[in-house]
């Protein structure tokens, strides 16, 4: 990797964690006494390989639906207790909620961190017992680069093969299984973000973000996007996939992969469902804000559309 390619990436990594810094401070809100909140459960030795849990007390000696949500940050960022305040939501409708933190590119890249979010998945799979989990119930959500992942876990659900031609290692790959997803804002075709005719291109720092994900340059990603190994970088949605709820923004340039998705669900008939964020959360995955009413909104509609899949 280039040194400086790897120094804008550290920059990244600091100025958007920042921001989110400012976001968790205005977003955040003490949990509720009613639910059981364990922070920073580790499934590697990795420092940000931890997961946040989250469920209600009352439910501890039943089985419970699995959320597993994957935060976003442009993949160089991320502050994982930034989305407690939303996760836990879903916790109070009574799932068991499992949010993955994974290591920041450019320190770590593309497969690294869906070899991460591998391991994440198969310790939860060693730990369902014991954390009274129901696998038959899963639900993947995230935001934007966690948008990405979900779509990865999806393909390889729909597709376990996919794990050896990545050259990854998932235990449970043969068992594990997507009831429903929620995307926030996310991205999944690598060569619309590259491609300058693309609109979602001209989202802020893209050319940033895609480089340190990849560890390469532009030109060097783009020949690596025509090998074989390359075309496996960007998910694909087929006959298999699960039904999808996608959120977009009215003043994020990311929407238009939202358009995109949606059209790749509707050529597999895979069914799906949409919520514009505007006014307030118009910005890039503000819907997470779920302190003001849009956010709500936004929160209540994603849950109907879910538990039509999945049984609470």
């Amino acid at each position: 990797m280039k040194k400086s390619i790897y120094i804008r990436g550290k920059l990244g990594t600091v100025w958007y964690n920042f921001t989110e810094t400012l976001a968790y401070i205005i977003l955040h809100r003490k949990t509720p006494e009613t639910l059981k909140y364990t922070p920073r459960v580790k499934y590697g030795s990795g420092r940000q390989q931890f997961l946040n849990l989250c469920s209600r007390k009352d439910l501890k000696d039943e089985k419970k639906p699995l959320y597993i949500y994957i935060h976003g940050g442009g993949w160089v960022s991320g502050i994982t207790n930034m989305r407690d305040t939303y996760i836990a939501n879903w916790a109070e409708k009574g799932f068991f909620t499992a949010s993955i933190a994974y290591t920041y590119a450019p320190d770590l890249v593309y497969p690294g961190q869906l070899q991460e979010i591998c391991d994440a998945i198969d310790f939860i799979y060693d730990h369902a017992d014991e954390w009274n989990v129901d696998l038959g119930r899963i639900v993947l959500a995230g935001e934007s680069a966690g948008g990405y992942y979900i779509m990865f876990c999806a393909s390889i659900a729909a597709d376990p093969t996919l794990v050896d031609r990545l050259g990854l290692t998932f235990r449970h790959r043969d068992e594990f299984h997507v009831d429903a997803m929620v995307s926030n804002c996310g991205c999944f075709n690598v060569e619309s973000l590259i491609n300058p005719e693309k609109n979602q291109s001209k989202f802020p720092d893209m050319k940033m973000f895609v480089t340190s994900f990849f560890g390469m340059t532009m030109e060097e990603i783009k020949e690596f996007l025509k090998t074989d190994e390359g075309r496996l970088a960007s998910p694909k949605v087929s006959e298999k996939y699960p039904p999808t709820f996608v959120i977009y923004c009215s003043r994020d340039w990311l929407r238009y992969e939202a358009f995109d998705l949606i059209e790749e669900l509707e050529k597999y008939n895979i069914p799906h469902g949409s919520f514009l964020g505007d006014g307030i959360i118009g910005n890039h995955a503000w819907p997470l804000a779920t302190i003001v009413k849009k956010g709500r909104q936004c929160f209540d509609e994603s849950f109907e559309f879910v538990t039509r899949y999945v049984k609470v």
